[in-house]
């Protein structure tokens, strides 16, 4: 029994139980004295060279550029509404504190929101708040992004958790602690656990390489029409022999040969470019002296193959979907072959906008934690009385295909009164005013002129109806 002890002391088996409210296990990523031991083995994708390197293909290559953009500019246009916590006016006026605070802000919530959605691509995205004193309380005054590059440092415990970040002035060269419960961190660790999370750039950082660099052997092609090496051709044989019988210097002969030689350097396609060479053609030796049609000085293209320009354009539009696929935005290069169809179409922008959705959904909860509740602790609100942040579907929606629906709706018996919030709906949608606020005798009055049920408004239903704002179900819109 003894021996037994012994073994599983050695092999922990005193540790196999714990207590529900001490955590085991410890993360993944190794962070020592603040730095984050990564695995990476390209050089340019290690520390904050990464970010460069992210940069530089956001700034530079097209299909990345106008993704990103396309992505943000409908996460920032979702409009975002602030729930009360229940329907009592108290409860209302909490949530009007932080719907003011959307729009009183230094910087917009849109442009917050747009850099707060860096995180997909970058990996993680961190903003920092300042509070400011008004009416007796604690408002934001602003959140501004800390750049990705400019965070040299993680404080995190044992269990992986972020307390603390620190960044390195880029100016002054200070280190500048931010503690976590001041910043709006929202990270991508879907694949990893690293407090950097891993983005969407860094798995196109390969092909937009291979893109480039297509994209430049297109580029000589079009100098040099992708035909062929040149190839320049000179009697150096004679000059060399001339140089040695003294007939000609060995700079004469550099002279003679200069022009070949710069233009099978700089053979680059432009308006100026153009060779001339001695005509003399090569002769035969014997007492005749037979002229050759071989030219002693002559200039050629080693020939290559017609279609090297349509190959390379193919690699490229590959590579092209293979970057929009990997960033959700093969929706944009719909339209440049000549097949496809409407459902396609309407498939990929499904797909693309519940990215944005879910997005959005991240978004909503990282500023409930980090914004909402920070207001909450800071001012001591009764915690029962804290509204929640919600936003509207980034889906497109057909005003046709609703109308017809609301249509059908009618038809099986579920007409719409015409005070119905739906009408008010889809007039904002045409960019049309909202209905205006009627009175009930208004509301009567017109529902009589219809036609329709001349007793609108005179039973005792109707009245209900009308006084509870669902209108005369009876009548027919």
């Amino acid at each position: 029994m003894g021996i037994i002890q012994k073994f599983q002391d050695a092999f922990g088996g005193q540790n196999k139980s714990a207590p529900p409210t001490k955590t085991k296990g410890v993360p993944g990523t190794i962070v020592f004295g603040g730095f984050i031991s990564e695995d990476e083995k390209n050089a340019a994708l290690i520390g904050p060279e990464k970010y460069r390197t992210y940069s530089e293909l956001l700034a530079n290559v097209s299909i990345v550029a106008a993704g990103t953009r396309y992505f943000l500019n409908l996460v920032a246009k979702a409009r975002w509404k602030v729930t009360p916590a229940d329907e009592s006016d108290e409860a209302k006026r909490f949530a009007d504190i932080i719907t003011k605070q959307l729009t009183s802000m230094d910087t917009s919530w849109s442009r917050v929101i747009r850099r707060a959605a860096m995180y997909r691509f970058y990996g993680y995205s961190i903003q920092e708040w300042t509070a400011v004193r008004k009416d007796g309380m604690l408002l934001f005054e602003d959140i501004a992004p800390r750049p990705q590059i400019t965070i040299n440092k993680w404080d995190v415990n044992k269990a992986g958790k972020v307390l603390g970040v620190t960044q390195l002035d880029p100016l002054l060269g200070d280190d500048i602690y931010l503690p976590r419960k001041k910043l709006v961190y929202i990270v991508d660790d879907s694949i990893n656990d690293s407090p950097e999370g891993l983005g969407l750039f860094r798995h196109i950082v390969g092909p937009a390489k291979r893109l480039q660099r297509y994209e430049q052997l297109e580029g000589y092609g079009f100098e040099s029409d992708l035909r062929g090496i040149p190839v320049g051709r000179a009697p150096f044989a004679a000059l060399s022999e001339a140089v040695d019988t003294g007939l000609i210097t060995q700079q004469n002969m550099d002279d003679a040969i200069a022009p070949i030689k710069s233009f099978i350097t700089d053979h680059i396609k432009n308006p100026a470019l153009g060779l001339l060479l001695d005509s003399i053609t090569y002769q035969s030796e014997d007492e005749t002296g037979t002229p050759s049609t071989v030219f002693q000085w002559d200039v050629d293209l080693l020939k290559g193959s017609a279609t090297s320009f349509a190959e390379v354009a193919i690699a490229i539009e590959r590579v092209n979907r293979e970057i929009a696929r990997t960033l959700g935005v093969d929706g944009l290069l719909l339209g440049e072959q000549t097949t496809g169809s409407h459902a396609l179409s309407s498939d990929k922008s499904l797909n693309f906008a519940l990215i944005v959705d879910s997005t959005l959904s991240e978004l909503a909860d990282t500023y409930q934690r980090d914004m909402i509740q920070r207001l909450w602790e800071l001012n001591k609100w009764p915690e029962n009385m804290m509204p929640t942040f919600n936003t509207e579907a980034a889906q497109h929606r057909d005003i046709t295909q609703i109308t017809q629906a609301l249509k059908d709706m009618a038809a099986a018996g579920g007409k719409l009164s015409m005070n119905d919030p739906a009408i008010n709906v889809l007039r904002e949608m045409l960019g049309l005013p909202k209905q205006p606020e009627m009175t009930k005798e208004e509301f009567v009055l017109i529902q009589g002129k219809g036609g329709a049920d001349t007793n609108a408004g005179n039973n005792t239903d109707d009245k209900e109806d009308i006084a509870n704002g669902r209108g005369n179900n009876d009548v027919d819109n």
